[in-house]
């Protein structure tokens, strides 16, 4: 897990009723959008901010080795004029496909097969 925190949450020019997904325990979806910027959007695809560029850097690095990242909403402070949110992203090794496996000379399970 990596702790880190959403820059431009409340910008202007965002949706108000985005800011709607930002609630402790909250999960958010990260997009890598270049190698320095990782977007932070609600479940139903709304962008609400990004990560800091040194954080994305490490993200996105995660992100071509085969990673599924996440972020979940850890804590609110609150700050004058907009509170600070706290992000623990979540890395988790992608899991291969059956053809993958079964490609790589790996069997498959039943129950990722139907059988």
């Amino acid at each position: 897990m990596i702790d880190s925190f959403l820059l431009g949450a409340g910008s202007t020019g965002r949706d108000p009723m985005s800011l709607d997904a930002i609630h402790v325990g909250a999960h958010l979806d990260l997009r890598a959008q270049g190698r320095s910027r990782v977007e932070v959007r609600a479940p139903d695809g709304r962008p609400l901010g990004w990560l800091p560029s040194e954080d994305a850097q490490m993200i996105t690095d995660l992100i071509d080795k085969g990673a599924v990242t996440t972020a979940r909403v850890r804590g609110l402070i609150p700050a004058f004029g907009r509170s600070r949110v706290q992000l623990a992203i979540e890395v988790r090794r992608k899991v291969a496909s059956c053809s993958e496996r079964h490609s790589a000379g790996m069997s498959c399970q039943a129950s990722e097969t139907g059988a």
